[in-house]
């Protein structure tokens, strides 16, 4: 079947998607009900492809490609969610050959929604690969995944994965809106072909973003998300309950205003989503990518033939759709029009970074990991000369899954060590991400955080990775964050020493993928040696 989703990306046209969520059950009504609508939207000719969420919300729901794969028979072009939240890798493996059996090429990878519900309790979490290495391991499968055989290494047929990613612009504090953009240049070098914005309704920053991509030298497309929202969604948002969308207060209260109309703020709704589509094409991106609830192929035409009239004053819409949050910092200055008023997009130049941590908690025990590190963990001098001897002799003596009761119980007591042999504390600044960061983010944030604070702990917990950016901006060492791609966790280490494997350079740390990262380094983003980016790990174990 025609892939009119790839085709146009990349022949330059403005694609359009429309999102559909197949809920829980196998043959509900309402499920029926929307999926007769959902191929009634794609027979308006003008949507290049039906997104289908997966399990959003972190609730279990049919599988986005079972229902992909119902969609490809039809005759229907799916883009389908594709979420780390529920699979081992070797899970995530299967499902693609899967999709790849059934022809369906366009996946869109990202972390996914914290597992809120389940049978019985809550899910066990999964989250073995974050939303980086899945981009690296779609790329090697088209590649041609190499596999050991009982007679060597093995390579597989190629596949032909068309995979995206999901990057999150609307932020407002510094030491959030800086790892974001970070793991989206992750997402780029590790071989996402195309980009969909999480949802917010900020002129200036989704305009950001594409300076962003820009100054960086990447020419990956990017997709603007439009959702239709509603009064009782934005109530959500604003609170927190939706991760990774924000509402301003001035935003709702718009909303609350327009829902007093005859039709419950209907017609306003489609406008603003008629404007948002209309920015978005005059700002350069490949496309938008439409959802909300109750979305129909009435509406949907209505959306874009509204959006064509609204071109020629994009700028104008602009203005009138800045809800950001007063205050929030932006990668650019505001621009000023010739009237002397902002006009609701950037300038070229830097805004300052002016934004310091809050509380002491965010560098709690920075300065001992620091110490520590230091005088004895620095390979190859100080202290890590008679680290290594030392891990060297018990090995030998002992072998690799000794007993290590004194590394094991320091770590517990100051960093809640789960003991998975393969640590990442140096990777994310010494905040554990197996224990600390709920969703075992070693490439940096989920698009879920809020004003610093991680999606599932609020006002708890930090996120690991806005504290990570604080502890490397104090110590004026960015380069901590911006010049590797961590690898997965080997859990063939799981039970061992993590020092041993260190030591013995069979962890991550050994197989860091070296990179460029950031607008401050005058240096194009991607891998910044010649380095394999998909080279394998040989942990050395016996």
């Amino acid at each position: 079947m025609e892939n009119k989703f790839k085709d146009a990306l990349e022949k330059g046209e403005f694609v359009v998607t429309c999102e559909i969520i197949p809920g829980r059950g196998a043959h509900e009504d309402a499920q029926e009900k929307e999926f007769e609508e959902a191929k009634k939207i794609y027979a308006t000719g003008r949507v290049h492809a039906m997104s289908i969420t997966d399990n959003p919300g972190g609730n279990p729901a049919l599988l986005a490609d079972r229902l992909g794969e119902e969609f490809t028979r039809d005759g229907i072009v799916p883009l389908v969610h594709f979420t780390c939240k529920d699979r081992s890798r070797n899970q995530v493996i299967s499902q693609l050959y899967s999709m790849e059996r059934a022809g369906i090429e366009n996946i869109l990878f990202m972390t996914g929604d914290y597992q809120s519900t389940g049978w019985a309790g809550r899910a066990r979490p999964a989250f073995d690969l974050d939303s980086v290495h899945v981009q690296m391991l779609a790329s090697e499968m088209n590649a041609g995944l190499v596999v050991p055989g009982r007679k060597g290494d093995v390579t597989e047929k190629q596949t032909h994965f068309f995979n995206g990613g999901v990057v999150n612009p609307f932020k407002y504090l510094e030491g959030e809106v800086i790892p974001q953009y970070l793991k989206m240049e992750k997402k780029i070098i590790g071989g996402a072909k195309f980009l969909i914005t999480q949802l917010g309704y900020d002129a200036r920053k989704m305009e950001e973003i594409i300076r962003y991509r820009d100054e960086r030298g990447y020419d990956t497309p990017i997709i603007g998300n439009v959702f239709l929202l509603t009064r009782g969604a934005a109530k959500l948002m604003q609170k927190g309950a939706i991760a990774g969308c924000y509402v301003s207060d001035a935003l709702l209260a718009k909303l609350e205003e327009e829902a007093k109309a005859e039709d419950k703020g209907k017609a306003a709704r489609v406008e603003r989503a008629a404007r948002m589509v209309a920015i978005y094409k005059g700002l350069g991106y490949a496309g938008v990518h439409i959802g909300g609830f109750g979305v129909t192929a009435d509406m949907l035409n209505t959306i874009l033939d509204r959006a064509e009239e609204l071109a020629p004053t994009w700028r104008e819409c602009a203005a009138q759709e800045c809800w950001g949050k007063p205050g929030g910092y932006f990668v650019y200055e505001p621009e000023v029009g010739a009237d002397g008023k902002p006009t609701g997009l950037n300038a070229p130049a830097k805004s300052p970074k002016p934004e310091t941590a809050r509380e002491s908690k965010v560098f709690k025990r920075w300065g001992l990991s620091k110490f520590f590190h230091h005088w004895v963990l620095t390979l190859g001098k100080r202290g890590g000369k008679i680290l290594e001897r030392r891990m060297d002799t018990l090995d030998r003596k002992k072998g690799v899954y000794r007993h290590h009761g004194l590394e094991h119980t320091g770590k517990s007591m100051l960093y809640g060590c789960m003991d998975c042999g393969d640590c990442g504390l140096e990777a994310t600044l010494y905040t554990c991400p197996m224990t600390q960061c709920p969703k075992c983010q070693r490439n940096g944030p989920c698009g879920g955080t809020f004003d610093g604070w991680c999606e599932v702990f609020p006002g708890e917990r930090y996120c690991i990775w806005y504290k990570a950016y604080h502890k490397a901006k104090k110590d004026n060492r960015l380069d901590r964050i911006t010049t590797y791609i961590t690898p997965p966790n080997h859990w063939e280490l799981y039970g061992s020493s993590p020092w041993s494997a260190y030591t013995h350079r069979r962890d991550n740390c050994a197989g860091r993928i070296p990179v460029s990262l950031g607008l401050d380094d005058g240096v194009k983003g991607g891998v910044t040696d010649e380095t394999d980016l998909l080279k394998k790990v040989d942990t050395n174990l016996p």
